[in-house]
Protein backbone atom coordinates (compact mmCIF):
# COMPACT_ATOMS: atom_id res chain seq x y z
CA UNK A 1 0.00 0.00 0.00
CA UNK A 2 1.25 3.51 -0.87
CA UNK A 3 1.79 5.11 2.57
CA UNK A 4 2.11 8.59 1.09
CA UNK A 5 -1.17 8.30 -0.77
CA UNK A 6 -2.95 6.99 2.33
CA UNK A 7 -1.60 9.88 4.42
CA UNK A 8 -2.74 12.49 1.86
CA UNK A 9 -6.19 10.88 1.81
CA UNK A 10 -6.26 10.99 5.61
CA UNK A 11 -5.35 14.70 5.64
CA UNK A 12 -7.99 15.57 3.02
CA UNK A 13 -10.59 13.67 5.04
CA UNK A 14 -10.12 15.78 8.14
CA UNK A 15 -9.77 19.05 6.20
CA UNK A 16 -13.23 18.73 4.74
CA UNK A 17 -15.49 21.43 6.20
CA UNK A 18 -18.34 20.52 8.48
CA UNK A 19 -21.90 20.95 7.44
CA UNK A 20 -23.44 24.06 8.99
CA UNK A 21 -26.62 23.00 10.72
CA UNK A 22 -27.14 25.98 13.03
CA UNK A 23 -29.61 27.57 10.61
CA UNK A 24 -31.57 24.37 9.94
CA UNK A 25 -32.47 23.11 13.40
CA UNK A 26 -34.60 20.02 13.93
CA UNK A 27 -37.85 19.91 15.86
CA UNK A 28 -36.96 20.45 19.55
CA UNK A 29 -39.00 17.51 20.83
CA UNK A 30 -37.40 15.16 18.30
CA UNK A 31 -33.95 16.43 19.21
CA UNK A 32 -34.75 15.92 22.88
CA UNK A 33 -35.73 12.30 22.18
CA UNK A 34 -32.46 11.72 20.31
CA UNK A 35 -30.39 13.25 23.11
CA UNK A 36 -32.05 11.05 25.71
CA UNK A 37 -31.44 7.97 23.59
CA UNK A 38 -27.80 8.84 23.03
CA UNK A 39 -27.29 9.60 26.71
CA UNK A 40 -28.81 6.29 27.72
CA UNK A 41 -26.59 4.44 25.25
CA UNK A 42 -23.46 6.23 26.46
CA UNK A 43 -24.33 5.44 30.07
CA UNK A 44 -24.71 1.77 29.17
CA UNK A 45 -21.17 1.85 27.76
CA UNK A 46 -19.84 3.19 31.05
CA UNK A 47 -18.87 6.71 29.95
CA UNK A 48 -18.40 9.22 32.74
CA UNK A 49 -21.35 11.55 33.23
CA UNK A 50 -19.13 14.60 32.73
CA UNK A 51 -18.18 13.41 29.25
CA UNK A 52 -21.79 12.55 28.44
CA UNK A 53 -22.96 16.07 29.29
CA UNK A 54 -20.23 17.56 27.13
CA UNK A 55 -21.06 15.24 24.24
CA UNK A 56 -24.81 15.84 24.34
CA UNK A 57 -24.33 19.61 24.45
CA UNK A 58 -22.14 19.35 21.36
CA UNK A 59 -24.78 17.29 19.55
CA UNK A 60 -27.56 19.68 20.55
CA UNK A 61 -25.56 22.65 19.28
CA UNK A 62 -24.88 20.89 15.97
CA UNK A 63 -28.62 20.23 15.59
CA UNK A 64 -29.42 23.90 16.20
CA UNK A 65 -30.37 23.86 19.90
CA UNK A 66 -27.46 25.30 21.86
CA UNK A 67 -29.53 26.36 24.89
CA UNK A 68 -30.15 22.90 26.33
CA UNK A 69 -30.14 22.00 30.02
CA UNK A 70 -29.12 18.52 31.07
CA UNK A 71 -28.68 16.47 34.23
CA UNK A 72 -26.99 13.09 33.89
CA UNK A 73 -26.77 10.57 36.71
CA UNK A 74 -25.81 6.89 36.47
CA UNK A 75 -29.46 5.76 36.57
CA UNK A 76 -31.49 8.78 35.44
CA UNK A 77 -31.20 11.58 32.89
CA UNK A 78 -33.15 14.83 32.46
CA UNK A 79 -32.98 16.84 29.23
CA UNK A 80 -34.66 20.19 28.64
CA UNK A 81 -34.64 22.15 25.37
CA UNK A 82 -36.00 25.64 24.66
CA UNK A 83 -39.33 25.32 22.91
CA UNK A 84 -40.25 22.00 24.52
CA UNK A 85 -42.91 22.28 27.20
CA UNK A 86 -42.13 19.03 29.01
CA UNK A 87 -38.69 18.05 30.22
CA UNK A 88 -37.49 14.69 29.03
CA UNK A 89 -36.74 12.33 31.90
CA UNK A 90 -35.68 8.73 31.54
CA UNK A 91 -34.81 6.07 34.10
CA UNK A 92 -31.78 4.08 32.98
CA UNK A 93 -30.26 0.78 34.06
CA UNK A 94 -26.80 1.11 32.49
CA UNK A 95 -25.28 -1.76 34.48
CA UNK A 96 -27.97 -4.31 33.61
CA UNK A 97 -25.91 -5.84 30.81
CA UNK A 98 -22.32 -5.91 29.69
CA UNK A 99 -20.83 -3.59 27.12
CA UNK A 100 -20.58 -4.88 23.57
CA UNK A 101 -17.80 -3.25 21.59
CA UNK A 102 -19.64 -3.43 18.26
CA UNK A 103 -22.63 -1.63 19.79
CA UNK A 104 -20.34 0.92 21.47
CA UNK A 105 -18.68 1.61 18.12
CA UNK A 106 -22.06 2.14 16.44
CA UNK A 107 -23.14 4.57 19.16
CA UNK A 108 -19.93 6.60 18.89
CA UNK A 109 -20.11 6.73 15.10
CA UNK A 110 -23.64 8.07 15.47
CA UNK A 111 -22.46 10.66 18.00
CA UNK A 112 -19.65 11.83 15.70
CA UNK A 113 -22.01 12.03 12.73
CA UNK A 114 -24.47 14.11 14.77
CA UNK A 115 -21.69 16.44 15.96
CA UNK A 116 -20.60 17.02 12.36
CA UNK A 117 -24.14 17.77 11.24
CA UNK A 118 -24.29 14.77 8.92
CA UNK A 119 -27.76 13.62 9.99
CA UNK A 120 -31.03 14.94 11.33
CA UNK A 121 -32.61 14.08 14.65
CA UNK A 122 -35.09 11.73 12.96
CA UNK A 123 -32.28 9.92 11.17
CA UNK A 124 -30.32 9.72 14.40
CA UNK A 125 -33.24 8.13 16.29
CA UNK A 126 -33.72 5.55 13.54
CA UNK A 127 -30.00 4.73 13.41
CA UNK A 128 -29.82 4.41 17.19
CA UNK A 129 -32.76 1.99 17.28
CA UNK A 130 -31.15 -0.06 14.53
CA UNK A 131 -27.81 -0.17 16.34
CA UNK A 132 -29.33 -1.23 19.67
CA UNK A 133 -31.37 -3.99 17.98
CA UNK A 134 -28.44 -5.40 15.99
CA UNK A 135 -27.38 -8.89 17.19
CA UNK A 136 -23.80 -9.55 18.37
CA UNK A 137 -21.10 -9.98 15.71
CA UNK A 138 -20.00 -13.34 17.08
CA UNK A 139 -22.12 -16.32 18.16
CA UNK A 140 -22.32 -17.28 21.82
CA UNK A 141 -19.86 -20.15 21.44
CA UNK A 142 -17.14 -17.90 20.07
CA UNK A 143 -17.74 -15.35 22.82
CA UNK A 144 -17.49 -18.01 25.53
CA UNK A 145 -14.16 -19.23 24.15
CA UNK A 146 -13.01 -15.61 24.04
CA UNK A 147 -13.74 -15.22 27.74
CA UNK A 148 -11.59 -18.26 28.45
CA UNK A 149 -8.74 -16.91 26.31
CA UNK A 150 -8.90 -13.60 28.18
CA UNK A 151 -8.72 -15.44 31.51
CA UNK A 152 -5.64 -17.33 30.32
CA UNK A 153 -4.06 -14.04 29.28
CA UNK A 154 -4.73 -12.49 32.68
CA UNK A 155 -3.20 -15.53 34.39
CA UNK A 156 -0.04 -15.09 32.36
CA UNK A 157 0.40 -11.32 32.31
CA UNK A 158 -0.60 -10.55 35.91
CA UNK A 159 0.24 -13.69 37.86
CA UNK A 160 3.00 -15.37 35.84
CA UNK A 161 1.03 -18.63 35.71
CA UNK A 162 2.52 -21.84 34.38
CA UNK A 163 0.90 -23.88 31.62
CA UNK A 164 -1.26 -26.00 33.94
CA UNK A 165 -2.65 -22.94 35.72
CA UNK A 166 -3.29 -21.24 32.37
CA UNK A 167 -5.28 -24.26 31.22
CA UNK A 168 -7.26 -24.19 34.46
CA UNK A 169 -7.91 -20.46 34.06
CA UNK A 170 -9.06 -21.03 30.47
CA UNK A 171 -11.49 -23.79 31.46
CA UNK A 172 -12.91 -21.90 34.43
CA UNK A 173 -13.03 -18.65 32.44
CA UNK A 174 -15.01 -20.42 29.72
CA UNK A 175 -17.54 -21.65 32.29
CA UNK A 176 -17.87 -18.17 33.80
CA UNK A 177 -18.34 -16.63 30.35
CA UNK A 178 -21.03 -19.17 29.46
CA UNK A 179 -22.90 -18.46 32.69
CA UNK A 180 -22.77 -14.71 32.12
CA UNK A 181 -24.21 -15.03 28.59
CA UNK A 182 -26.91 -17.46 29.72
CA UNK A 183 -28.47 -15.05 32.22
CA UNK A 184 -30.95 -12.54 30.86
CA UNK A 185 -29.99 -8.93 31.72
CA UNK A 186 -32.28 -7.30 34.27
CA UNK A 187 -33.60 -10.58 35.66
CA UNK A 188 -33.28 -11.80 39.23
CA UNK A 189 -30.55 -14.17 38.09
CA UNK A 190 -28.50 -11.22 36.87
CA UNK A 191 -28.78 -9.63 40.30
CA UNK A 192 -27.33 -12.60 42.16
CA UNK A 193 -24.95 -13.62 39.36
CA UNK A 194 -21.74 -12.11 40.84
CA UNK A 195 -22.11 -13.82 44.22
CA UNK A 196 -23.24 -17.07 42.59
CA UNK A 197 -20.35 -17.18 40.13
CA UNK A 198 -17.80 -16.26 42.78
CA UNK A 199 -19.12 -19.03 45.03
CA UNK A 200 -19.22 -21.71 42.33
CA UNK A 201 -15.85 -20.75 40.83
CA UNK A 202 -14.14 -20.66 44.22
CA UNK A 203 -15.78 -23.96 45.21
CA UNK A 204 -14.48 -25.66 42.06
CA UNK A 205 -10.98 -24.24 42.43
CA UNK A 206 -10.62 -24.99 46.14
CA UNK A 207 -11.99 -28.52 45.67
CA UNK A 208 -9.52 -29.13 42.86
CA UNK A 209 -6.74 -27.79 45.07
CA UNK A 210 -7.73 -30.19 47.85
CA UNK A 211 -7.44 -33.04 45.33
CA UNK A 212 -3.98 -31.74 44.34
CA UNK A 213 -5.15 -31.00 40.80
CA UNK A 214 -4.27 -27.30 41.14
CA UNK A 215 -1.06 -26.18 42.78
CA UNK A 216 -1.78 -22.44 43.07
CA UNK A 217 -5.54 -21.71 43.34
CA UNK A 218 -5.22 -17.95 42.92
CA UNK A 219 -3.67 -18.34 39.46
CA UNK A 220 -6.88 -20.02 38.32
CA UNK A 221 -9.56 -18.26 40.36
CA UNK A 222 -8.57 -14.61 39.96
CA UNK A 223 -8.20 -14.61 36.13
CA UNK A 224 -11.54 -16.35 35.61
CA UNK A 225 -13.31 -13.73 37.77
CA UNK A 226 -11.49 -10.67 36.49
CA UNK A 227 -14.44 -9.39 34.42
CA UNK A 228 -16.59 -9.52 37.56
CA UNK A 229 -14.33 -7.07 39.37
CA UNK A 230 -15.81 -3.54 39.22
CA UNK A 231 -12.52 -1.87 38.37
CA UNK A 232 -14.08 0.32 35.67
CA UNK A 233 -16.89 1.46 37.99
CA UNK A 234 -14.46 2.37 40.79
CA UNK A 235 -12.10 4.20 38.46
CA UNK A 236 -14.88 6.06 36.67
CA UNK A 237 -16.38 7.01 40.03
CA UNK A 238 -13.13 8.58 41.18
CA UNK A 239 -12.79 10.27 37.79
CA UNK A 240 -16.25 11.80 38.21
CA UNK A 241 -15.46 12.95 41.74
CA UNK A 242 -12.30 14.61 40.47
CA UNK A 243 -14.40 16.39 37.82
CA UNK A 244 -16.93 17.64 40.40
CA UNK A 245 -19.76 15.16 39.73
CA UNK A 246 -20.23 14.25 43.38
CA UNK A 247 -23.53 12.38 43.08
CA UNK A 248 -22.48 10.25 40.11
CA UNK A 249 -19.02 9.57 41.48
CA UNK A 250 -20.28 8.60 44.92
CA UNK A 251 -22.98 6.30 43.56
CA UNK A 252 -20.51 4.49 41.30
CA UNK A 253 -18.13 4.00 44.21
CA UNK A 254 -20.94 2.57 46.34
CA UNK A 255 -21.92 0.27 43.49
CA UNK A 256 -18.33 -0.91 43.06
CA UNK A 257 -17.88 -1.57 46.77
CA UNK A 258 -21.19 -3.45 46.84
CA UNK A 259 -20.02 -5.66 43.99
CA UNK A 260 -16.81 -6.38 45.89
CA UNK A 261 -18.87 -7.34 48.92
CA UNK A 262 -20.93 -9.77 46.85
CA UNK A 263 -17.80 -11.36 45.43
CA UNK A 264 -16.32 -11.58 48.91
CA UNK A 265 -19.33 -13.35 50.39
CA UNK A 266 -19.30 -15.99 47.67
CA UNK A 267 -15.59 -16.74 48.03
CA UNK A 268 -15.72 -16.86 51.82
CA UNK A 269 -18.69 -19.25 51.69
CA UNK A 270 -16.84 -21.56 49.30
CA UNK A 271 -13.73 -21.56 51.47
CA UNK A 272 -15.75 -22.44 54.57
CA UNK A 273 -17.41 -25.38 52.80
CA UNK A 274 -14.25 -26.92 51.38
CA UNK A 275 -12.21 -26.46 54.53
CA UNK A 276 -9.07 -25.66 52.53
CA UNK A 277 -6.56 -23.83 54.68
CA UNK A 278 -6.20 -20.12 53.88
CA UNK A 279 -2.43 -20.52 53.54
CA UNK A 280 -2.98 -22.99 50.69
CA UNK A 281 -5.89 -21.14 49.10
CA UNK A 282 -4.03 -17.82 49.11
CA UNK A 283 -0.54 -18.99 48.28
CA UNK A 284 0.81 -16.54 45.71
CA UNK A 285 4.49 -16.84 44.77
CA UNK A 286 6.32 -14.03 43.05
CA UNK A 287 5.60 -14.23 39.31
CA UNK A 288 8.53 -15.70 37.43
CA UNK A 289 8.27 -13.66 34.26
CA UNK A 290 10.45 -14.43 31.27
CA UNK A 291 11.23 -12.16 28.38
CA UNK A 292 8.15 -12.83 26.24
CA UNK A 293 5.52 -14.30 28.57
CA UNK A 294 3.88 -11.05 29.76
CA UNK A 295 3.64 -9.69 26.23
CA UNK A 296 2.07 -12.93 25.02
CA UNK A 297 -0.39 -12.56 27.89
CA UNK A 298 -1.34 -9.08 26.71
CA UNK A 299 -1.99 -10.40 23.19
CA UNK A 300 -4.16 -13.20 24.59
CA UNK A 301 -6.01 -10.66 26.71
CA UNK A 302 -6.71 -8.48 23.66
CA UNK A 303 -7.83 -11.44 21.54
CA UNK A 304 -10.10 -12.77 24.27
CA UNK A 305 -11.81 -9.47 24.92
CA UNK A 306 -12.16 -8.88 21.16
CA UNK A 307 -14.10 -12.13 20.84
CA UNK A 308 -16.12 -11.96 24.05
CA UNK A 309 -17.16 -8.33 23.72
CA UNK A 310 -17.69 -8.56 19.92
CA UNK A 311 -15.10 -6.05 18.77
CA UNK A 312 -15.72 -4.27 15.44
CA UNK A 313 -13.91 -5.44 12.33
CA UNK A 314 -10.11 -4.88 12.52
CA UNK A 315 -10.38 -3.44 16.02
CA UNK A 316 -8.25 -6.31 17.35
CA UNK A 317 -5.11 -4.61 16.00
CA UNK A 318 -5.88 -1.26 17.62
CA UNK A 319 -6.94 -2.96 20.85
CA UNK A 320 -3.75 -5.01 21.07
CA UNK A 321 -1.58 -1.98 20.29
CA UNK A 322 -3.26 0.12 22.99
CA UNK A 323 -2.92 -2.59 25.62
CA UNK A 324 0.74 -3.16 24.75
CA UNK A 325 1.47 0.56 25.07
CA UNK A 326 -0.35 0.78 28.40
CA UNK A 327 1.41 -2.29 29.79
CA UNK A 328 4.81 -1.12 28.55
CA UNK A 329 4.31 2.30 30.15
CA UNK A 330 3.29 0.69 33.43
CA UNK A 331 6.21 -1.75 33.49
CA UNK A 332 8.86 0.77 32.50
CA UNK A 333 7.66 3.28 35.08
CA UNK A 334 7.61 0.63 37.80
CA UNK A 335 11.32 0.00 37.21
CA UNK A 336 12.20 3.43 38.59
CA UNK A 337 9.19 4.49 40.66
CA UNK A 338 6.69 2.83 43.05
CA UNK A 339 3.97 0.71 41.46
CA UNK A 340 1.29 3.35 42.00
CA UNK A 341 3.10 5.67 39.55
CA UNK A 342 3.13 2.85 37.01
CA UNK A 343 -0.66 2.78 37.13
CA UNK A 344 -0.83 6.54 36.57
CA UNK A 345 1.55 6.52 33.60
CA UNK A 346 -0.11 3.44 32.10
CA UNK A 347 -3.57 5.00 32.33
CA UNK A 348 -2.28 8.28 30.89
CA UNK A 349 -0.66 6.48 27.96
CA UNK A 350 -3.63 4.28 27.15
CA UNK A 351 -6.06 7.22 27.30
CA UNK A 352 -3.99 9.38 24.99
CA UNK A 353 -3.23 6.55 22.54
CA UNK A 354 -6.85 5.37 22.43
CA UNK A 355 -8.14 8.86 21.61
CA UNK A 356 -5.47 9.51 18.98
CA UNK A 357 -5.99 6.15 17.29
CA UNK A 358 -9.68 6.77 16.73
CA UNK A 359 -8.78 9.46 14.18
CA UNK A 360 -7.21 6.88 11.86
CA UNK A 361 -9.33 5.57 8.97
CA UNK A 362 -11.08 2.34 9.97
CA UNK A 363 -10.12 2.65 13.64
CA UNK A 364 -12.74 1.96 16.32
CA UNK A 365 -13.85 4.61 18.83
CA UNK A 366 -11.53 5.18 21.76
CA UNK A 367 -13.90 3.45 24.16
CA UNK A 368 -13.34 0.09 22.41
CA UNK A 369 -9.62 0.24 23.18
CA UNK A 370 -10.12 2.00 26.49
CA UNK A 371 -12.42 -0.31 28.44
CA UNK A 372 -10.36 -3.55 28.37
CA UNK A 373 -7.36 -1.74 29.84
CA UNK A 374 -9.16 -1.51 33.19
CA UNK A 375 -8.66 -5.25 33.59
CA UNK A 376 -5.01 -4.87 32.70
CA UNK A 377 -4.31 -1.94 35.03
CA UNK A 378 -6.95 -2.21 37.77
CA UNK A 379 -6.00 -3.11 40.35
CA UNK A 380 -2.80 -4.72 38.98
CA UNK A 381 -1.16 -8.01 39.95
CA UNK A 382 -0.50 -7.11 43.60
CA UNK A 383 -3.92 -5.49 43.87
CA UNK A 384 -5.79 -8.52 42.53
CA UNK A 385 -4.01 -10.87 44.94
CA UNK A 386 -4.40 -8.46 47.84
CA UNK A 387 -8.09 -7.94 47.06
CA UNK A 388 -8.68 -11.70 46.98
CA UNK A 389 -6.94 -12.10 50.31
CA UNK A 390 -9.01 -9.29 51.75
CA UNK A 391 -12.37 -10.72 50.71
CA UNK A 392 -11.35 -14.10 52.10
CA UNK A 393 -11.08 -12.51 55.54
CA UNK A 394 -7.31 -12.60 55.89
CA UNK A 395 -5.85 -9.71 57.90
CA UNK A 396 -3.85 -7.33 55.75
CA UNK A 397 -1.56 -4.55 56.84
CA UNK A 398 -2.54 -1.00 55.99
CA UNK A 399 0.16 -0.71 53.34
CA UNK A 400 -1.35 -3.50 51.24
CA UNK A 401 -4.83 -1.98 51.40
CA UNK A 402 -3.37 1.44 50.66
CA UNK A 403 -1.64 0.01 47.60
CA UNK A 404 -4.93 -1.30 46.22
CA UNK A 405 -6.82 1.96 46.78
CA UNK A 406 -3.87 4.06 45.69
CA UNK A 407 -3.63 2.10 42.45
CA UNK A 408 -7.27 2.82 41.59
CA UNK A 409 -6.92 6.52 42.43
CA UNK A 410 -3.69 6.81 40.41
CA UNK A 411 -5.29 5.19 37.37
CA UNK A 412 -8.31 7.50 37.61
CA UNK A 413 -6.00 10.52 37.76
CA UNK A 414 -4.08 9.14 34.78
CA UNK A 415 -7.32 8.92 32.80
CA UNK A 416 -8.28 12.49 33.75
CA UNK A 417 -4.81 13.82 32.87
CA UNK A 418 -4.68 11.90 29.59
CA UNK A 419 -8.10 13.15 28.58
CA UNK A 420 -7.17 16.76 29.38
CA UNK A 421 -3.91 16.45 27.42
CA UNK A 422 -5.74 14.98 24.43
CA UNK A 423 -8.28 17.82 24.45
CA UNK A 424 -5.43 20.30 24.35
CA UNK A 425 -4.03 18.52 21.29
CA UNK A 426 -7.52 18.46 19.83
CA UNK A 427 -7.74 22.25 20.09
CA UNK A 428 -4.23 22.97 18.79
CA UNK A 429 -3.85 20.37 16.02
CA UNK A 430 -6.50 21.66 13.56
CA UNK A 431 -5.12 25.20 13.49
CA UNK A 432 -1.47 24.18 13.34
CA UNK A 433 -1.52 21.19 10.98
CA UNK A 434 -4.98 21.30 9.44
CA UNK A 435 -5.95 18.05 11.11
CA UNK A 436 -8.75 17.08 13.41
CA UNK A 437 -8.01 14.36 15.95
CA UNK A 438 -11.22 12.69 17.07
Amino acid sequence: MDIGRAWRKFVRRWREPRVDTASTSDDPSTTQTLLMGLGSALLSIGVATTDIQRTLRSVATALGHPGMSIVVLPTVMIVSLPGVENRGMQAITPLASEVRFDRAADVYRLVLAAERGELTAEEGIASLKESLARPPRFPAGVRVVGHGVAAAGVALVLLGAQLDSMVGAFVLGTLVGAAKLAVRPGSFGATILPVFLSFVAALLVFTAAEAHLIAIPLQVLVPAMVTLLPGAALTTGIQELASGDMVSGSSRLVYGLTQLGLLASGIVAALSITGLSPSTALFAPEPGFGVLEPWVGVILLAAGFYLYYCGPSRSIFYLAFTLLIAYAAQVLTAQALPAVFGGFVGAFALTLVAYLLQALPGAPPAVVCFLPAFWLLVPGAAGLIGLTQRVLGLALDSLSLFTILGSIVAIALGVVSGTAFYRQIHRVAPSRWGLRFG
